[in-house]
């Protein structure tokens, strides 16, 4: 599913936001149903009542807005948001975690400010003002700066935005069109695979339960999430081929497996669900590793006590390692998409330090075979701790 984007108009009191933000939300909502429009004002009503305006405050109420922004944008909605908001953490924890952020900054002469004045805010009564009584972080790097002096019309500061060309951030390899390319031809010529990996098996042989809940992430054409389904396993499974997806959803499905067409990585709502298993195979070189972090941090909090991670990849001693076009550390493009190598040491590292039990860590080339290659992967199975 397609992320929205999300337009973080900032700027001090006085400097245009909504201004700006409502000529921007009405020009879009004629050609995008799916957009909202946030302003400070209103929000600190709803997400704000119980907070002040002192630095803290700020800081944390602008952190609300920002998960706000984040829980939207994941859904695929435009979002404008209007408010001061301006420190670096927050302006860095937008880029880190939304994937289409667009940052405006409204800059305004500070005398021009005090001359507009419209809410009363720069009279010499007034407190906790923010770039007089508060310190503001300025924007170091927006991506947008218009200059609301008032010599520039309305119009030309929303053409210059709307004409913008979003760069996704955090949209890293996820190879979307290669994947759905891949299952449709093996759709059409008939030959996707449809057993289970040996992986699922051993797990499910030496660790799960019929009746326990499954999430599988990344479960491509549905080859082992079915098979947990056939076991008794409650199954969820998310991927983000819209092919495999629709395929799997147009067949004879038992109650106890859903599947749905989503980004594991980004996705929040899915994780406030309890599992009891998180099963990842040949998910994690698929993304990078700043990803990788994110997901192994959710996973361990969806699972309750004594719930299992399991996970095979890639290792970095598969034979195709070093392969292509290297992209970042042990990533590299190869054969039309992205590959990441793990390496076992630094992964078991992570997980114990995430608060993981690492029960079973090891690696081969006998866990999935490939005719022709070298293909080793590691295995590692994680329990969270009582």
């Amino acid at each position: 599913m397609e992320k929205g984007n999300l337009y973080w108009i900032t700027g001090l009191s006085g400097a245009g936001k909504t201004t700006i933000g409502n000529r921007l939300y009405y020009r879009m909502k004629a050609q995008k149903l799916n957009t909202i429009i946030l302003d400070g004002d209103i929000l600190k009503k709803i997400a704000g009542k119980d907070l002040g305006y002192k630095k803290e405050d700020r800081l944390e109420r602008a952190y609300r807005y920002s998960a706000l922004c984040k829980l939207l944008t994941d859904q695929g909605i435009n979002t404008i948001i209007c408010t001061i908001a301006m420190f670096d953490e927050i302006r860095e924890w937008n880029r880190k975690n939304i994937e289409n952020y667009v940052e405006i900054f409204l800059d305004v002469d500070f005398d021009v400010l005090k001359q507009r004045n419209r809410k009363g805010l720069y009279s010499p009564k007034s407190n906790d003002i923010a770039g007089i009584d508060v310190e503001v972080e300025y924007p170091k790097d927006p991506d947008i700066v218009i200059k609301n002096n008032g010599e520039q019309l309305l119009e030309e500061s929303i053409e210059k935005i709307l004409n913008y060309t979003v760069r996704p951030d955090q949209k890293w390899n996820r190879d979307e069109k290669y994947w759905d390319k891949y299952y449709a031809n093996k759709l059409s010529d008939n030959n996707i695979a449809l057993a289970p990996s040996l992986f699922a098996g051993q797990m499910f042989e030496k660790y799960m339960e019929p009746g326990k809940n499954l999430i599988e992430l990344g479960c491509g054409n549905g080859r082992d999430s079915l098979f947990f389904v056939a076991k008794g396993l409650n199954v969820t499974g998310i991927d983000a081929s819209e092919v495999a997806i629709k395929e799997l959803n147009e067949r004879d499905l038992p109650d106890h497996c859903t599947f749905v067409c989503d980004d594991f990585v980004n996705v929040e709502t899915i994780y406030q669900i309890q599992y009891d298993y998180c099963y990842s195979r040949f998910t994690l070189h698929a993304i990078n590793e700043q990803q990788e972090s994110k997901i192994l941090s959710k996973a361990y909090n969806m699972l309750p006590a004594s719930g299992y991670l399991f996970i095979e990849a890639r290792s970095i001693h598969d034979g195709k390692y070093g392969l292509g076009q290297m992209v970042e550390k042990n990533a590299y493009i190869y054969d039309g998409h992205y590959r990441r190598f793990i390496d076992l040491d630094e992964l078991v590292q992570k997980l114990k330090k995430i608060g993981f039990h690492v029960i079973e860590q090891e690696e081969s080339d006998q866990f999935a075979p490939q005719k022709g290659e070298n293909s080793v992967c590691l295995r590692v199975v994680a329990k969270k701790e009582t």
